[in-house]
């Protein structure tokens, strides 16, 4: 698939390997083999039919690629976040969808790790190290506001059974999920105690999934609606504590697992596609490195590409545990946004068949669009990196009149 050596993601792949052993480098060599075969094969078929990409979830799997978060202990990799954002950007360059499920599944094991209780925590640990299982999460609902206020999802307790009940919308992943981490409000022994994630069994008699979601981009993520009507529930399936759940929230934006990740796969992939395009080298296509818009359009795109990935390697070496959120707020702003034009502007480079659907390119800048759109939306991390900024002793004193 690619058109040279990516050069441009060395920092990014430098720093999301920091500290691992050299063994780590060996299996990302065979996962580069899993992208390009498997995941590259059923790109363009699941972007189709809109269908969960199955066998490339599978070889991933079996790759061990679900559990590469996860202890050795458990059969996992023990590679951590890291190598889990390495593993959401390749895939990306080959297909965002695959790549949007495997992110929020990492989210889930994030928080499975830090906040999973007992009775469930080390079975589910032990299904995502071989791939078995899937993670989803179900955090938005029609009327939620800014972090997630106004939640009309409820964990209600009646004597010592918990009760689930709510719907929430635009969940990824969730047509392939074994497990789903589900956002409420609490009200337990009469008391309210606030948001709190909740695990659900999506097997559960009480669980109603929707059809997946017609997507403009990431059409095979499988995201869809969940519908909870009188969910049992035990006070083990709480994740953390009552009322924990923005605290969690912020404890998933310590790294950098979002849709940025999507985006930077999307921009290289797309980057990739237009190389070979206007060289002839993808089948029906002819030479058009001669024009000189071409080239100028081919290197501005390269420092763009360049440019984001650079950022995101500044933004990954940045985040860890106790990181501020807004580090990986602003990363997911600069790489959507920067993929929306770098696929847009690509899209002109090579000419009318970049707007045929039977090329690549059209589907990058689709995949592009969406992750601007996706949860955090780039208009809400606006307001937040704002927020910071006005709240921190980052600005300047005005120590004279500067008018």
């Amino acid at each position: 698939m690619n058109f040279s050596h990516q050069t441009y993601r060395d920092q990014f792949v430098a720093a999301c390997l920091t500290g691992l052993p050299d063994t780590a480098e060996n299996w990302f060599r065979r996962l580069d083999d899993v992208v390009n075969g498997v995941v590259v094969a059923e790109a363009v078929e699941a972007d189709t039919t809109g269908e969960p990409p199955l066998r490339s979830l599978t070889a991933l799997g079996d790759l061990g690629a679900l559990g590469v978060q996860v202890p050795v202990e458990y059969g996992g990799l023990g590679l951590g976040d890291g190598a889990a954002c390495l593993v959401v950007e390749r895939v990306a360059q080959a297909c965002a969808s695959t790549a949007a499920i495997l992110m929020f599944h990492y989210q889930v094991v994030r928080r499975t790790l830090a906040f999973g209780a007992d009775p469930w925590r080390d079975d589910d640990l032990r299904g995502f190290a071989t791939g078995s299982l899937i993670g989803a999460s179900a955090w938005t609902e029609k009327a939620t506001t800014k972090n997630k206020e106004n939640l009309q999802t409820r964990l209600r307790s009646h004597g010592s059974r918990l009760i689930l009940d709510g719907e929430k919308t635009f969940c990824t992943g969730l047509s392939a999920a074994g497990v789903v981490h589900v956002l409420a409000e609490t009200e337990l022994d009469g008391g309210r105690q606030g948001a709190t994630f909740v695990r659900v069994d999506p097997k559960d008699p009480g669980v109603r999934i929707s059809a997946a979601y017609p997507l403009l981009g990431l059409r095979a993520s499988g995201t869809a609606s969940v519908e909870l009507h009188g969910v049992e529930l035990a006070r083990t399936d709480l994740v953390g504590e009552p009322g924990s759940g923005r605290r969690l929230m912020g404890h998933n934006h310590e790294v950098c697992l979002n849709p940025g990740l999507l985006a930077l796969g999307a921009a290289a992939g797309a980057f990739e596609d237009a190389c070979l395009m206007v060289t002839g080298r993808m089948p029906d296509t002819q030479p058009r490195t001669g024009a000189e818009q071409v080239r100028a359009s081919l290197a501005d795109t390269l420092v763009r590409v360049e440019t984001s990935y650079a950022y995101a390697a500044l933004a990954v070496a940045g985040c860890g545990e106790g990181a501020s959120p807004v580090v990986s707020s602003k990363f997911k702003l600069q790489a959507s946004a920067a993929a929306e034009e770098i696929t847009g502007e690509l899209l002109h480079t090579v000419g009318s068949r970049g707007f045929l659907g039977s090329f690549p390119l059209e589907r990058r800048l689709r995949d592009a669009r969406a992750t601007a759109l996706m949860g955090p939306s780039n208009s809400l991390i606006r307001d937040r990196i704002t927020d910071h900024l006005l709240t921190t002793d980052t600005l300047p004193e005005a120590d004279h009149d500067q008018r």
